[in-house]
């Protein structure tokens, strides 16, 4: 845990003798994210110092298009430091209030390529254990990227880690961004998806993943047993499409 830090960044601070802070990007309670310089390597990096809290690491055993890297670890007058590559994107809480009113099909290819990210990290064995409205960024293509991951593996990191949590947070994520949108745009299907309660409810991320990426053009909460189906059929057309394409071309 980082120790508690009365006093963060400044403009102009150099950090490991590498590091120059350039710029405030926000601020909680407990952090600062500095876009800054890497003066070693004469790269623009984004710099978060952690007065107090977990320090999310995780994420720096992985590398995933879908992450943001982490480049490195250190500390500074009591204050853990966490140096991540710079990317051209708005975090997702701040691109709420700017745009305060969503889209469903917005809403489901964000929840649906941060679960794609999550997934590709729950292969390499790491859970997110994090995913909020903060740690998702938004790229200028609308594509999405994660930071901050505070998962931890059981045991020696090789065996198996409960998924779930992750899944659940995806899900309340998907409820919370559809609260945006006009109640006429948002099918019962992603009402039901969204809801923890709902049965049935899909089992891993990749399945909800796949619910939200091959949605029925119209589905109501008494149709949920033709979910799998409709998600099969998408994929049968698709290939159709695909194998008639190449034999007119």
């Amino acid at each position: 845990m980082a120790l508690q830090q009365a006093s963060g960044g400044a403009p102009g601070l150099v950090i490991a003798d590498r590091y120059r802070l350039d710029q405030l990007s926000g601020d909680t309670l407990r952090t600062e994210v500095w876009e800054g310089w890497d003066l070693t390597l004469a790269r623009p990096v984004m710099v978060k110092l952690i007065h107090a809290g977990d320090i999310p690491t995780a994420g720096g055993r992985l590398g995933l298009a879908g992450v943001v890297a982490l480049f490195d670890a250190t500390n500074h007058q009591g204050m853990a430091v966490l140096v991540f590559e710079r990317l051209e994107c708005w975090p997702l809480n701040q691109l709420l209030h700017q745009q305060p009113v969503l889209h469903p099909d917005e809403v489901a290819a964000w929840v649906a390529g941060a679960a794609r990210v999550v997934e590709s990290a729950h292969h390499c064995g790491i859970p997110h254990g994090a995913i909020t409205t903060s740690n998702i960024l938004v790229l200028p293509d609308r594509s999405v990227r994660l930071t901050d991951f505070r998962g931890r593996p059981t045991g020696n990191g090789d065996g198996p880690f409960d998924t779930q949590p992750d899944l659940l947070a995806l899900s309340l994520l998907l409820h919370d961004l559809l609260l945006r949108c006009p109640r006429s745009l948002v099918s019962n299907f992603l009402w039901s998806l969204a809801d923890p309660d709902a049965l049935p409810q899909p089992d891993s991320v990749l399945a909800f993943r796949l619910l939200l990426e091959h949605q029925p053009e119209s589905a109501s909460l008494n149709t949920r047993k033709w979910w799998w189906p409709v998600v099969a059929s998408g994929f049968f057309v698709a290939g159709v499409a695909a194998l008639s394409w190449l034999l007119i071309t």
